[in-house]
């Protein structure tokens, strides 16, 4: 009962402190384990935590195989909660660089880390590449805190969130793979062939029970077969039948039927969601928790000392600077991304709970066999998840900011209100980088902005729910762009005071337009109604953009363009990214040379031309 509570205590105080500290969790939980597992057993003799159970000393928690069954299942509440944050809508444009990033990105590290470990650390070819195809994962319980911390262009998140869900499964099945290549090689009865043939039927069991068992779980929430105060341990009891289930079927398909199910029930209109996400949010901060430090404990010193080497370092600096970019470029040679954020790419690999978990699991099972090297795999592994999370959690941000794909603190856009006009701002800015969320009560505008790849919530403005429902963690901005001046100066009301808003603004009144008096917060000209405004995304149907060659050039800009009835948007920084939205009135907007200034409004080539190109506006898709 003390281990269980203590165990509970330090996973909640080791989070505590990686949330003061800015750390992934996984570095204080881990140092953690390892304190109270082989560290005091180094100092004292004996451990404060034994994870496994010992029935000569009657110590311990989880007696025989009983600390993988836990880990595995874990994982895979783990994995559903990752699912669950994966809509298809994100990666408008990326699918085929996630593809390649977990197809040949995960063959590349394969390849380069298996001879490292074989070449420089000496092990045999099967142990070698079994490390290797541990090491491929990064995993949501350590790329979603470093993201946490830095805030970079969309893309390059998306990206980066998306190959840490998706390699999981894979790089476990890789792992699996190669485990039973090792027993048949070291087993007269197994063959190569029945390995292969449980790889295919690990996968095609995983991923179709995972959409029977999401359709499953869709219809009954769908249908209110289950009161709400019921709807979270429900949904917990499914995702556990189905990992049960699936892992009877075919052994080690649980992982990819859990992802699954969660991706399925992410893409379809399910009731009450946030609350099921907000649920496995907190259970999955829980488990992981108790899995790094219990696996971290599990570890013995004769373990820890076989690493501390010249040699492991070795192969850690190959993971790191070799193996991942070059697996990153190769996989994203034919993308639309930059060089720059490859670069980023390529530096933010993390390894997880998976490798670790995994790598335990083997370890033990080959060095139980009498297989040489085997000792190796579980602290070799443990190095590369420590070391690729220390180097990453504490230059993430430096090395982001160096590249230039970061963005400024607070610069997510929450606009109320989803018209055409609000859609054709969203849009311009999700180009630019930016997490934009769009608020409406009215269904058809909701859709239409979901069909446009946008991020929409369809909640009232005045709803309890409305707060539950939008997270504010990275938004800078709030706009609020209805069509009801009440509604508009309510909802700044509410906004702007919260943490880390920086600014709060709206469309001008109908007073305001006739009084030719506007308030700090009124947004884009003195003519702009929420009627013209969204008459002239109609017309213009396309956001365009004008760089602004002289300092001076832009007041000449803004001019023609209100004498035109044009609509200036808002002004982009060429240094940092940063982004000023254009008051109605003569406020002081603080401008570069090489700043961008997007509006809706005709290109108007010739005029320009007649203007000695004053300005040059050039189109931006939408």
């Amino acid at each position: 009962m003390y281990e269980i509570g203590g165990l509970i205590i330090i996973g909640v105080l080791a989070q505590w402190i990686a949330w003061r500290l800015r750390v992934p969790a996984i570095l204080p939980l881990i140092l953690a384990g390892i304190l109270i597992g082989p560290g005091w057993e180094w100092y004292s003799g004996h451990r404060l935590l034994s994870p496994r159970f010992d029935s000569d000393a009657g110590t311990g928690l989880f007696p025989g195989n009983l600390l993988y069954s836990f880990v595995s299942l874990s994982i895979g509440l783990i994995l559903f909660e990752g699912g669950l944050t994966l809509r298809l809508k994100e990666i408008r444009g990326l699918a085929d660089s996630i593809f390649r990033l977990t197809t040949y990105g995960a063959f590349t590290t394969t390849i380069v880390a298996g001879f490292a470990a074989h070449f420089i650390m000496g092990l045999n070819w099967q142990i070698a590449f079994l490390f290797s195809t541990l090491i491929v994962v990064t995993g949501p319980t350590v790329i979603t805190p470093i993201m946490r911390q830095i805030n970079v262009k969309r893309q390059v998140a998306t990206v980066l969130k998306w190959e840490s869900i998706v390699i999981d499964p894979v790089g476990a099945f890789l792992a699996v793979l190669f485990y039973n290549f090792i027993v048949a090689y070291y087993d007269p009865q197994a063959t190569v062939y029945q390995s292969l043939v449980k790889f295919f039927q690990a996968g095609l069991v995983g991923i179709g029970l995972g959409f029977v068992i999401g359709h499953l779980l869709f219809f009954v929430i769908s249908r209110l077969y289950v009161p709400k105060f019921l709807l979270n341990i429900v949904t917990l009891g499914f995702v556990v039948g189905a990992f049960l289930v699936s892992d009877a079927i075919v052994h080690e398909s649980g992982l990819l039927t859990t992802v699954v199910m969660g991706a399925y029930l992410a893409n379809r209109e399910v009731p009450f969601l946030h609350d099921i996400l907000d649920f496995k949010e907190s259970l999955t901060l829980l488990l992981i928790s108790l899995l790094f430090i219990l696996l971290s404990a599990n570890m013995t010193v004769d373990q820890i000392t076989l690493v501390l080497t010249q040699e492991s370092l070795v192969v850690f600096l190959i993971v790191v600077f070799l193996a991942r970019p070059l697996g990153v470029f190769w996989s994203l040679a034919q993308s639309d991304l930059s060089w720059r954020d490859k670069a980023f790419i390529s530096w933010v690999g993390p390894r997880g709970i998976v490798a670790a978990g995994v790598a335990s699991l083997f370890g033990i099972e080959l060095a139980k066999e009498g297989i040489a090297d085997a000792e190796y795999i579980t602290p070799l592994v443990f190095l590369i998840v420590l070391g690729t999370v220390l180097l990453n959690a504490t230059l993430a941000g430096f090395i982001a900011r160096k590249l230039r794909v970061s963005l400024p603190r607070g610069s997510g856009v929450l606009i109320f209100g989803a018209s055409e006009g609000a859609r054709q701002l969203a849009l311009s800015l999700q180009e630019s980088g930016r997490d934009v969320t769009l608020i409406t009560p009215n269904r058809a505008e909701s859709d239409i902005a979901e069909e446009k790849h946008l991020n929409v919530l369809n909640v009232q403005f005045n709803s309890d729910e409305l707060d539950s429902r939008i997270d504010l963690t990275d938004i800078g901005y709030i706009l609020a762009l209805t069509g009801n001046d009440e509604d508009n100066f309510y909802l700044l009301n509410n906004y702007r005071s919260r943490e880390g808003i920086r600014g709060a603004f709206r469309l001008v009144t109908r007073k305001e337009i006739q009084a030719q008096r506007y308030g700090n917060e009124s947004l884009f000209g003195h003519y702009v109604s929420y009627l013209l405004f969204n008459r002239a995304a109609r017309n213009f149907g396309e956001v365009q953009s004008v760089e602004v060659t002289e300092q001076k050039e832009y007041h000449l800009i803004l001019e023609q363009l209100r004498e035109e009835k044009a609509i200036p948007l808002y002004l982009r920084c060429a240094e940092h990214g940063d982004i000023t939205f254009i008051p109605a009135g003569e406020g002081k907007v603080s401008v570069s040379v090489g700043d961008t200034l997007y509006y809706l409004g005709d290109p108007q080539e010739e005029e320009a031309e007649v203007e000695q190109e004053s300005y040059a506006p050039r189109e931006i898709e939408a």
